[in-house]
């Protein structure tokens, strides 16, 4: 049988296990390796499957991805998040929508300090839901503002997607994560302005707060709470701007600067450290899990030449460059509904390089708008990850529709902010290249 043939027939049995509801990981390695014993015979098994898996993940680029998962952790531990929704809600908490703007800029904060929008979005929807829920804002508005707002962790840097990314690109790390800054501003600014507005004509769905105490001396006292924020993102960020210092070694820079934060606060017992390092141990068992298992499936679909097939292909055809970034997105939008962005992009990088390449496209910006369409996907039914952690953090409380029907107009104005990024790549690239070192 033709290797092509081969490999579309294992990618349609890694459809039909994600739809039996197997593991993304366990899929990927099981067609994977049933096809690499295919090709190459059984024992390929237990010689060349170890290396791949060992060689794939043990990259020693991937130190900085543990190290800013447990950045996170601990900066949870020292109520970053919380100090961050009460400083935010002392700046916004009067104006039309004023506890939904609060949450987008509190994500934004703390977004400084971790690197995961699932974290973000289980940290907020503790904090902000019951919150403006028991102000009287609408439920599905403050549901939508969690999952959409939660994004922001994924852009304003450090980010655990972009340094995945920089590391299977070999683009710099330390770029892409100072990339990330103004794209998140701008993302958390059209959020506040698209919410202001709309809460001042539908004021029914954002009663106003008068009782909160919004004063120059409650919003000065907040502020100074929010040092540790700015102490870890210049901390980590500016080290490597300013070419101090390795995104590896800024990344442990940032979890010694927590630690002293979590001292600093009297936050330090144990159980807390215990909590934090378990919290952190398995996110990254996860990630390298599926890091590993897609290697083995790149390799049995590389081998094939599925993907350098289909590269070739678009190449031939001379399709405008707007024409393959709108069929991408509709594949990522396809796939987003079966599997998580980490996935798609591991599966889809093959294949999307080579045209990015031929293209001339600078991978730094293709990076920032790769990851905000796929954390579309995040937000937009029927998938919806984002959603998922929401629901298991609310339990009961909440009930799925809701989440889903919240979600979605923001998705829209998702799709508004990547048009943005589309239309004005030096919105990414300026800082990068004023860099150094």
């Amino acid at each position: 049988m033709d290797l092509i043939y081969v490999g579309v027939i294992g990618i349609f049995v890694f459809l039909l296990l994600l739809a039996m509801r197997v593991p993304v990981a366990f899929g990927m390695a099981l067609v994977g390796t049933a096809g690499l014993a295919y090709i190459q015979g059984f024992n390929t098994i237990f010689s060349y499957i170890p290396i791949q898996m060992y060689s794939h993940t043990s990259s020693f680029s991937f130190a900085a991805l543990p190290l800013f998962i447990l950045m996170g952790t601990l900066g949870f531990y020292a109520d970053i998040a919380k100090d961050s929704y009460d400083a935010a809600l002392a700046w916004f908490g009067k104006v039309p929508g004023g506890l939904a703007i609060t949450t987008v800029y509190a994500c934004a904060i703390f977004g400084a300090c971790s690197g995961s929008a699932l974290a973000e979005v289980a940290v907020f929807s503790k904090i902000a839901v019951p919150e403006m829920i028991s102000r009287g804002y609408n439920k599905r508005l403050a549901l939508g503002v969690i999952c959409s707002a939660g994004c922001l962790d994924v852009l304003i840097p450090p980010s655990i997607p972009l340094v995945l990314y920089g590391v299977l690109t070999e683009t710099s790390i330390g770029q892409l994560l100072i990339a990330g800054i103004l794209p998140g501003i701008v993302y958390a600014l059209i959020f506040a302005l698209a919410i202001g507005l709309f809460c001042y004509f539908k004021p029914s769905f954002a009663p106003r707060s008068p009782e909160l105490d919004t004063s120059w001396a409650a919003r000065w006292k907040s502020f100074k709470r929010l040092w540790s924020v700015v102490f870890l993102f210049l901390l980590v960020l500016g080290s490597m701007y300013l070419g101090w210092a390795t995104p590896d070694e800024a990344a442990g820079v940032g979890v010694v600067g927590t630690f002293l934060v979590v001292v600093y606060r009297k936050k330090f017992n144990w159980r807390a450290i215990m909590m934090a390092t378990l919290d952190a141990g398995k996110s990254s068992a996860i990630i390298f899990l599926i890091l590993g298992s897609a290697s083995i499936f790149s390799a049995f679909i590389l081998l094939t030449g599925v993907f350098s097939a289909i590269s070739s292909w678009i190449l031939a055809q001379n399709f405008p460059l707007w024409a393959i970034f709108v069929a991408f997105n509709i594949l990522w939008v396809v796939m987003d509904v079966c599997m998580d962005g980490l996935s798609i992009m591991i599966l889809t990088l093959p294949m999307a390089m080579p045209i990015m390449q031929a293209h001339n496209v600078d991978l730094i910006w293709f990076g920032i708008v790769m990851w905000t369409m796929l954390l579309i996907g995040g937000v937009s039914p029927p998938f919806a990850l984002n959603c998922f952690v929401l629901k298991g953090a609310l339990g009961d409380q909440v009930e799925m529709k809701d989440i889903y029907m919240g979600s979605l107009p923001f998705c829209f104005l998702m799709l508004f902010i990547l048009l943005i990024y589309y239309a004005f790549p030096e919105l990414t690239l300026w800082l990068p290249r004023l860099m150094k070192g």
